[in-house]
C-alpha cells in the first residue's frame, strides 16, 4: 500500500504548478518535477532539506507560514523567495493548506504551492492534459477502495490550490466538484452546485449577439475529446453580473476509454477583454481618422485645383496678347513658377496619402531609363536657369533599360534635380550620371549645395523631415518629397541612399534599380509638348464649369486656338447648348451644382447621335476613384486641374483628329 508521500509524488508530477509537501518541523519530505525545476535541484537533494534553508525569509516566517498552513484546509496566501544554487533568487507566491491533519499516532503534512509572480495566467491549455492525465490515474486506483478515497482526497486538494477555476461532472453533466476559484467566479458554493446540471451552474451566453452559449462540457459528452477555447463568452454568475472567460473541457475516462466524467477550465480574462476593446475602439477611430484625412486631402486638391486653373489660363492670354513686353514675360513667367508649385505641393500630399495606404499601382513597362532622365532634365530646367546653378546630365547608354512606371520614375528624377537646384547656391553645380553594372544600374544626382548635417542624414527620407529652414522659408517644400521618392524607388525594387560630408559641402542621392534584360530594348519615351501635334480645324467646343472665371478664360484659350467656343455653367445649360450647337468637344467640370458631372456624361451619352463627341473630365479631383467613375460615366479621359496648356492642345488636337 503507497504512503500518501508516495501517491503525492506519483500525482503531482503531472501538475505544472511547484508542489512541495513538508512536515511541521518544516522538513521537504516530498517534491514534484516543476519544484525541482524551481529549485534548480533534484528531489534528492530536496528530499529531507530543510525550507528555511533553501529559501531566503526567516526561520520564524517559514515556520509560521507551516503552522498556519496545517490547521486550515483553505489555501492560504503567503510569499516565499527560492534561492538558487547557481545565484539568484526568484519570487514566488505560495499557498499553504493542510495535506494531512495531525492525529495521535502522526504529525500534519503541510502541501505549499509555489508560483512564479509575473508568471502568465494562461497555462489553462496545459492544465487540460494534466487533469486528463490525473483522472487516468484515479481510474486506475479504483480497485482499491481505500486507495480511491486517498486519491480523491488528493485530487480536492490539488485542484483547489490551481488558479484557474475548476468544475468536473459526471458523465451527464451533473457538478460532482467545484475548486474555491469556480466558486467565486460563479457565485455557486460547493454544496448549492453539488448533483445539479452544469447548465444551471455554468451559464454562458455570447457577448455580441447575447444568445447562449452551449457549455464544453455539453460538447465533450456529446463528441468527446478536448474541447477548445470559447470566443467572446460571458460569464452570468449567480447574482446575474457578467464576467468575460475563456473555458474549455475535457474528457474524464476509464481504463478502456469509457468517459466517467468531465473537466471543465476556465478564467477571467476581464483584464485583457478590456484591453482589447481599448485597441479595437482606438483602432477604429485611427481608421475613422485616416478616412478623414483622405477625404479632407482629396477636397483640399480639389478646392486648391479650382482657382489655379483660371490663374493659369490667364497667364497664357495675357502672354499672348502681351508678351512682346518684357516685363509680362517676366512675369508671367514668375506666375507660371509659382502656380506650377503650387500644383506640386497639392501632387505631394496626394502621394504621400496614397503612399501611406498603399494605394499606388505602378503602370510598369519596360522602356529606356534615358527616356526618364531627359523628361525629368527637361522639366526642371527652367528651375535651374532661374536659380544661375549649372546642370551637367552624362549620357546615359540607350541599352540600359528598367521594368516600371516612366511617369513616376520621372518624378523621382524631377524631385531630386529640383530640391539639388534650390538648395545650391548662384553658380553652383549639379551632375546626373548613370552607372550600368550587371544586374542593377545607379544614377547618382549630386551637387555642390548646402549639404545635409550628420544627424538628419539617418532621418532625411522620414515624413515631414526638412533640413534647418530660416523664417522667409525661402527654399519652400513640405518635407514630403523624400519620402515620396523612397516609396516609389521601393515599389520598383530599388533602394535610394542619401551622403554628404556635412553643412556646405553640397550632397548626394544614389539610386539603384533592377535592370530589365528580356526582349528588344524600347524606343526611348518623349513627352508631349504645345504645338507637337498640329491644331485640328476649328470645332465646336463645350466648357461645363460652375467657376464662372475658369470657364471664361478657358473659352477664351479656346478661341485663340480657333475653335468656337460655347460655355455653361450646370448641368441644364450644357443639355441646352448641346441641344442647340452640337459641339464635338465637351469639357466638364465633375463638381457641378445640381446634378454632377458624372450624371451628366450619361445623360449626354443617353442623346442620340452623341457617340463619337468626345468628353473630357476636367476637375480638381484627380484620385483613382475618380478616374474609375469617370470611365464608368462615359468619359474619354480625365484631366486634373491646373490642365498643363501644352497638353491640353495636344490631347485636344489628338482626340478630335481620333473622332474623323
Amino acid at each position: 500500500m503507497p504512503t500518501a508521500v508516495d501517491g503525492f509524488a506519483e500525482l503531482a508530477d503531472l501538475l505544472p504548478d511547484a508542489l512541495i509537501l513538508v512536515g511541521a518541523d518544516g522538513a521537504v519530505l516530498a517534491v514534484n518535477e516543476a519544484a525541482c525545476r524551481l529549485f534548480g535541484r533534484c528531489k534528492a537533494d530536496l528530499h529531507r532539506s530543510m525550507l528555511a534553508a533553501i529559501v531566503r525569509e526567516e526561520p520564524a516566517a517559514v515556520a509560521a507560514l507551516i503552522r498556519a498552513g496545517s490547521r486550515s484546509k483553505a489555501l492560504l496566501p503567503g510569499s516565499l523567495t527560492v534561492v538558487r544554487p547557481a545565484g539568484g533568487t526568484i519570487a514566488c507566491r505560495c499557498a499553504a493548506s493542510v495535506f494531512r491533519p495531525r492525529s495521535d499516532e502522526l504529525p500534519a503534512l503541510v502541501l505549499l504551492r509555489l508560483a512564479l509572480r509575473e508568471a502568465a495566467s494562461s497555462r489553462f491549455v496545459l492544465l487540460n492534459d494534466r487533469i486528463e492525465q490525473l483522472s487516468r490515474e484515479i481510474t486506475r486506483r479504483r480497485a482499491a477502495e481505500q486507495a480511491l478515497r486517498a486519491a480523491t482526497e488528493r485530487f480536492r486538494v490539488t485542484l483547489s490550490s490551481i488558479g484557474d477555476a475548476v468544475i468536473a461532472t459526471d458523465a451527464v453533466g451533473r457538478v460532482t466538484f467545484m475548486n474555491a476559484v469556480a466558486e467565486s467566479m460563479t457565485g455557486w458554493s460547493q454544496e448549492q452546485a453539488q448533483g445539479r446540471h452544469l447548465d444551471d451552474v455554468f451559464v454562458i451566453v455570447n457577448e455580441e449577439t447575447r444568445e447562449k452559449v452551449e457549455s464544453p462540457v455539453a460538447n465533450v459528452i456529446r463528441f468527446g475529446g478536448i474541447v477548445g477555447l470559447a470566443n467572446h463568452t460571458v460569464l452570468i454568475r449567480a447574482d446575474g453580473t457578467e464576467l468575460p472567460i475563456d473555458d474549455s473541457g475535457a474528457p474524464i475516462l476509464d481504463v478502456h476509454g469509457l468517459m466517467l466524467g468531465v473537466v471543465l477550465v476556465f478564467h477571467d480574462i476581464s483584464e485583457r477583454h478590456a484591453l482589447e476593446k481599448e485597441v479595437a475602439q482606438k483602432t477604429q477611430r485611427l481608421l475613422e481618422a485616416d478616412r478623414r484625412k483622405d477625404e479632407f486631402l482629396s477636397m483640399l486638391a480639389h478646392e486648391l485645383r479650382n482657382p489655379l486653373a483660371p490663374l493659369k489660363t490667364g497667364i497664357h492670354l495675357i502672354e499672348h496678347q502681351y508678351g512682346s513686353f518684357p516685363e509680362v514675360t517676366r512675369l508671367a513667367g514668375m506666375m507660371n513658377r509659382q502656380i506650377s508649385h503650387m500644383v506640386r505641393l497639392v501632387d505631394d500630399l496626394l502621394d504621400v496619402s496614397r503612399l501611406t495606404r498603399g494605394a499606388i499601382e505602378l503602370r510598369r513597362q519596360p522602356f529606356s531609363l534615358m527616356a526618364a532622365v531627359e523628361q525629368a532634365v527637361e522639366m526642371v530646367r527652367p528651375a535651374f536657369q532661374t536659380r544661375e546653378v549649372t546642370l551637367s546630365v552624362a549620357p546615359v547608354p540607350l541599352d540600359v533599360v528598367v521594368d516600371g512606371d516612366l511617369t513616376r520614375l520621372v518624378q523621382v528624377f524631377s524631385n531630386l534635380l529640383t530640391n539639388a537646384a534650390k538648395f545650391t547656391e548662384p553658380g553652383g553645380a549639379v551632375t546626373i550620371t548613370c552607372e550600368d553594372g550587371t544586374d542593377a544600374v545607379q544614377v547618382r544626382v549630386a551637387d555642390t549645395g548646402a549639404g545635409i548635417a550628420p544627424a538628419l542624414l539617418p532621418e532625411i527620407f522620414d515624413l515631414f523631415v526638412q533640413g534647418e529652414n530660416t523664417l522667409a522659408r525661402s527654399e519652400g517644400g513640405l518635407g514630403i518629397g523624400l519620402t515620396i521618392v523612397r516609396s516609389i524607388v521601393a515599389l520598383h525594387g530599388g533602394v535610394i541612399t542619401a551622403h554628404s560630408e556635412g553643412p556646405g559641402r553640397g550632397s548626394e542621392f544614389r539610386i539603384t534599380l533592377p535592370l530589365y534584360r528580356a526582349g528588344n530594348v524600347p524606343d526611348p519615351a518623349t513627352p508631349d509638348y504645345a504645338g507637337r501635334l498640329p491644331s485640328p480645324a476649328s470645332v465646336p467646343v463645350l466648357v461645363v464649369d460652375d467657376n464662372v472665371d475658369a470657364a471664361q478664360t478657358l473659352a477664351e484659350i479656346l478661341e485663340m486656338w480657333g475653335h468656337r467656343a460655347h460655355v455653361a455653367h450646370d448641368a441644364q445649360g450644357a443639355l441646352e447648348v448641346i441641344a442647340a450647337a452640337r459641339p464635338r468637344v465637351a469639357l466638364l467640370d465633375i463638381g457641378l451644382p445640381g446634378t454632377n458631372g458624372y450624371d451628366l456624361a450619361r445623360a449626354i451619352r443617353a442623346l442620340p447621335d452623341t457617340h463619337r463627341m468626345v468628353l473630357v473630365a476636367v476637375t480638381g479631383y484627380g484620385d483613382a476613384s475618380a478616374r474609375q467613375q469617370s470611365s464608368e460615366a462615359g468619359f474619354d479621359r480625365h484631366l486634373t486641374k491646373p490642365v498643363d496648356l501644352g497638353t491640353f492642345e495636344a490631347l485636344l488636337a489628338a482626340l478630335v483628329s481620333a473622332g474623323g
